[in-house]
């Protein structure tokens, strides 16, 4: 059982909602990241880290390695998926307005999951050959701490009040949650897109080609965090230095060394899904087969 949780903003007193309003400013996203939300739960160490985070996130070279992640997804995720048939003429029968808006959207998501993708990568090699608790990395299901973290935040009678497939909901909210947690909800705007894509995912990530741009893309992350440009503040000493003397310690190691770096890699590449059916090939599959 986890014990730590997130603390959201409704609960945060003033100091950490004044970094909870640095944050969405500095990452442009109106929720604060599910990652921050546990940090605050430590406060020293949260308000120690975000100095850190935040003078690498606003250099030049963060930026430049950000957009090279989302253009990895984006490159290679053509040559590993092909959308459903039934997918795509889901995608021919939305509103053109809809669309256009969906583009946003999702340009938006693949920015703040590139970005993290490199912080979450660069905090799990801070603290690479540190034992986090035998009772934590040697589970015999290895899952079930995934699905504790991520699908608290799934509220189905939010999701039957707001929406009668409740289905297509809970895809769009599971696949959001490692991102935004219980906030997820609110930036689903459109759940019967989402949703399909959450289903294409779960057949995706089933084949080798995927788990090889996976491995690809997160060994580019891992090379580009050896480059950041100020270190991140995340080594095991410093963050047993501000948070090591509170209770579940090992629990927060566990998530920044397992949880999050281990979700973000499929989080960039879910956009850049998402981005390939809204942009097919000017030649259609049928005529490709003739």
């Amino acid at each position: 059982m986890l014990h730590i949780r997130p603390v959201s903003e409704g609960r945060a007193n003033e100091k950490v909602q004044e970094v909870y309003k640095d944050i969405k400013a500095t990452f442009e996203v109106d929720v604060v990241p599910l990652l921050f939300q546990y940090l605050a739960g430590f406060e020293e160490y949260f308000f120690y880290a975000w100095d850190k985070i935040k003078r690498n996130v606003e250099s030049k070279y963060f930026k430049e390695a950000a957009e090279e992640i989302a253009a990895f997804g984006n490159e290679t995720i053509p040559e590993v998926y092909e959308p459903s048939l039934f997918l795509e003429q889901f995608v021919k029968e939305l509103p053109e307005d809809e669309i256009h808006k969906l583009k946003e959207i999702i340009q938006n998501l693949q920015k703040i999951n590139s970005q993290l993708l490199l912080l979450t990568i660069g905090m799990r090699e801070g603290l690479k050959g540190v034992h986090i608790g035998r009772e934590f990395l040697l589970q015999e299901n290895g899952g079930e701490m995934y699905e504790e973290i991520f699908d608290q935040f799934i509220n189905n009678k939010i999701m039957r009040e707001n929406l009668a497939n409740e289905k297509d909901l809970e895809g769009a909210s599971k696949m959001l949650a490692p991102l935004f947690g219980s906030d997820s909800l609110q930036v689903v705007r459109y759940p019967e897109f989402f949703g399909k894509i959450a289903l294409e995912m779960q057949e995706l990530i089933k084949s080798e080609l995927y788990l090889g741009t996976r491995v690809g893309l997160e060994r580019v992350g891992v090379m580009m965090v050896g480059h950041f440009s100020y270190p991140l503040g995340t080594s095991y000493q410093e963050i047993a230095t501000f948070a090591g003397k509170k209770p579940y310690f090992h629990e927060l190691l566990y998530i920044l060394s397992e949880t999050f770096p281990t979700n973000f890699p499929r989080l960039v590449l879910t956009t850049s899904v998402m981005k390939s059916v809204l942009n097919p090939k000017k030649i259609s599959r049928e005529i490709e087969n003739i």
